[in-house]
């Protein structure tokens, strides 16, 4: 009698175990099914938030907006023909010129992706970033803007000197490759450049034409103030010649040239160039003739 009470107990215990599961399954589910159509709301208002946002956005106001600035803050000219949207913090502008205010071409490229940094604006601190294609190469952009804070970056490499139009208009033949990067902040920068493979072709200087030269390397390393450029290192490596500079100029029409270059020929340009290197009389003991240049930037004055 004891065990079929017992065996009676249990059964109850396992009904009850059973009914419990069965509510459990079935609160799961509706949880499940409360979730996916809250989901589904969200995404929904995501959706149509997004198409309101690529419908309504006045992006052709902002893009006069942009060119109006780069008007009114430098002396250069930008034209953007269109702004289209990526995500809530990034764009693509298309067909990107910057000229001066002659209209000479600076820079273009087909393409710029813009990110704007969210983490920045919350802090009071406009931060872009901008990727172009542009010469065969890319050039990276980091620019911030903010109370005491005004600061770029720009980082370049692998582009083509000889597809620079700007280059082509002043009939300088140049070919190679070029990149380096250029940090500034407030009126003060540093930059630092490498060459490739430059070339120069029919190259005249106020009419005094330039023996054809090839350089393997080139590097540059400068640093900026106000509209004072320092060159602290620039060297020109080639087979045929060899070119060390250092000096300083201001960049203005009428700014000053301090500049000391040193030459060292090789001995086949030694013998075609005979003529002029004789009126180089400062030789140094590594075969480097060695000049200066002054003046300004339109009438530079070599002193031999």
């Amino acid at each position: 009698m004891t065990d079929k009470r017992l065996l009676i107990r249990r059964l109850c215990f396992a009904a009850i175990d059973k009914e419990l599961l069965i509510r459990r399954l079935s609160f799961a589910a509706i949880d499940k099914k409360l979730l996916i159509r809250r989901l589904s709301f969200a995404a929904y208002f995501t959706a149509a938030f997004l198409v309101f946002l690529l419908l309504l956005f006045p992006f052709d106001r902002i893009k006069a907006k942009l060119e109006s600035e780069v008007r009114q803050r430098t002396s250069l000219e930008l034209n953007v023909s269109r702004i289209s949207p990526r995500f809530f913090n990034r764009f693509v502008l298309s067909n990107v010129v910057v000229s001066d205010q002659k209209g000479k071409v600076l820079f273009e490229s087909p393409t710029v992706r813009t990110t704007v940094s969210l983490f920045s604006l919350l802090r009071g601190l406009l931060s872009v970033d901008m990727k172009a294609k542009a010469y065969g190469g890319n050039v990276l952009v980091n620019a911030q803007q903010g109370p005491g804070r005004q600061y770029i970056l720009v980082d370049a490499d692998g582009l083509d000197i000889g597809s620079y139009q700007l280059l082509k208009d002043f009939g300088l033949k140049l070919s190679g490759k070029f990149g380096g990067n250029f940090e500034m902040s407030g009126d003060a920068g540093k930059g630092k450049l490498w060459f490739k493979g430059l070339t120069s072709r029919e190259l005249q200087i106020k009419g005094f034409p330039i023996p054809d030269l090839d350089f393997d390397q080139c590097w540059l390393d400068a640093d900026l103030k106000g509209d004072r450029l320092t060159i602290r290192k620039l060297e020109l490596d080639g087979k045929e010649l060899k070119v060390q500079c250092l000096g300083d100029l201001v960049l203005r029409e009428r700014g000053t040239l301090n500049l000391t270059v040193k030459l060292k020929p090789s001995e086949m340009l030694s013998r075609q160039q005979s003529g002029i290197l004789s009126l180089l009389k400062n030789k140094d003991a590594e075969g480097f003739y060695q000049f200066s240049i002054g003046g300004t930037l339109s009438e530079p004055m070599p002193r031999l």
